[in-house]
């Protein structure tokens, strides 16, 4: 009966883990920080939250085409963050973004040292063309 029910439960992370990633929407629990719009592209930063706080932050870079809404494949994406410090050169913090696995997603994390207004620029360079973002947004 125990070998039945590790059995059971094995299965059932495993399905949980290989469909979790195969959403081409933004996942449910997904709330807007904040979007900019460019020309071609409407760029949204979401979390679980909808905001970003101090310390170690997962959330979702999403591209949409202006036009039509669907999901864009930007290509290579990167993010960078920084803080003015008055007196001192700008704090940094960090962004690793990679693919989330859905056309138009990138999944980021940082680890964000202190909370107040940070400045984030969203690159990308991939099939629809290079460009950049400019997000200005609080973190709590």
């Amino acid at each position: 009966m125990r070998t039945h029910t590790y059995i059971t439960l094995s299965l059932l992370i495993a399905g949980t883990l290989m469909t979790s990633g195969c959403n081409s929407a933004p996942p449910a629990a997904a709330k807007e920080i904040q979007t900019e719009r460019t020309k071609d592209f409407a760029i949204s930063l979401m979390s679980e939250k909808g905001e970003l706080a101090m310390g170690q932050n997962r959330f979702i870079v999403v591209f949409r085409s202006t036009s039509n809404n669907q999901p864009v494949d930007a290509g290579t994406v990167t993010v960078g963050s920084s803080m003015a410090m008055p007196g001192m050169a700008p704090m940094t913090a960090p962004i690793e973004v990679e693919p989330a696995g859905s056309p138009g997603q990138y999944a980021a994390k940082g680890d964000f040292a202190m909370s107040g207004a940070w400045k984030f620029e969203v690159r990308w360079d991939g099939p629809a063309g290079k460009g950049v973002a400019t997000f200005n947004t609080n973190v709590r």
